[in-house]
């Protein structure tokens, strides 16, 4: 069993984090040491503009481009799409990509809307119209030919960014994360959204048998609508490690440190269900599991009152079960 590993960097602020949250300097160090270990694969940072408080995504992303030099990056998930300007998004992507030299709902999320003045579902028709635009500038095969969009929100002629995307078309992968107990309508309407747009699906907290199960649907969807899943497609999947030899106080930590950072009632079994908690090859067996049941990629959370030594026992202790350097 040999999947990607991806570190999600603990970039959350504030009480709820963490140790009361990472300095960016402290994130740009984590993204150097896995940088530095060729079985880190990707690593990651959250968004939000209002509704959680984290860094600002593309600041961090960056200031880790700038200090590393292998590994790629990411945003896991760009959840303000929506709240963005297309052309602002694009500009900061190209330039990212030049070559180098769970979340509550309520009342944050509906503060959010309001400060922007819509409804979720114009927020969702603009990220959708985003994804296509994104896609349209970073397509043809030369970055000096001119690009028209016409779209509801934003539309543009003749752009040509300057530095143009490397990676063409950019990949983009789209987060799609129903509940577990979620109508089928919702969880169909959600995936179709990734089979008509996505180069890779991300989603978090799923077992391997609703992993499995979804990516048929999935698949299903793809196909009829004419694009189906090309072989190798990226199945990733966001999963909270926290590994000691002691599983108990793996579990008690990992318990203690999600009820920080989430207004959801944590139990041990709901961590049991949706996270990694214990000694390294229990953690590896869950790995394994998902892999079996279609993921190409992990991407771990440090789920710990302690993330940087949790970092360092992944790095050491983990990688070499379910990697090959």
């Amino acid at each position: 069993m040999l999947v990607r590993i991806g570190l999600s960097l603990p970039s959350r602020l504030g009480d709820s984090a963490p140790a009361g949250g990472l300095t960016q300097r402290e994130i740009v160090e984590f993204a150097v040491l896995a940088d530095s270990e060729p079985r880190w694969s990707h690593a990651w940072v959250a968004d939000s503009v209002l509704s959680l408080p984290f860094y600002d995504c593309v600041v961090s992303l960056a200031a880790c481009a700038a200090a590393t030099s292998r590994i790629r990056l990411g945003v896991a998930c760009l959840a303000s799409m929506g709240l963005r300007h297309p052309l602002l998004v694009a500009q900061q992507w190209a330039n990212l990509d030049e070559p180098p030299g769970d979340t509550p709902s309520g009342r944050p999320r509906a503060r959010e809307l309001a400060v922007f003045r819509m409804s979720h579902r114009e927020k969702t028709e603009r990220m959708t119209e985003g994804v296509r635009f994104l896609r349209a500038v970073s397509s043809g095969a030369d970055p000096a030919v001119p690009v028209n969009f016409a779209g509801t929100y934003f539309s543009i002629d003749d752009l040509v960014l300057r530095p143009g995307f490397v990676q063409r078309p950019l990949p983009i992968w789209l987060a799609a994360n129903p509940p577990a107990g979620a109508p089928e309508a919702v969880v169909q309407r959600v995936l179709r959204r990734v089979a008509l747009l996505a180069d890779g699906w991300l989603t978090f907290a799923v077992s391997p048998a609703l992993l499995a199960a979804r990516l048929g649907l999935l698949r299903e969807l793809a196909a009829a609508a004419g694009r189906p899943l090309r072989p190798g497609f990226p199945v990733c999947v966001y999963l909270n490690v926290n590994l000691d030899d002691d599983a108990e106080r793996a579990l008690a930590d990992a318990v203690a440190t999600w009820r920080g950072e989430t207004a959801r009632a944590v139990t041990p079994d709901l961590v049991r269900a949706g996270a990694a908690v214990g000694p390294a090859g229990h953690c590896a067996q869950r790995i394994a599991a998902l892999a079996a049941a279609g993921a190409t990629d992990i991407v771990v959370g440090l789920l710990s009152s302690d993330p940087r030594r949790q970092l360092h026992r992944i790095t050491e202790q983990l990688l070499p079960l379910v990697t090959e350097r």
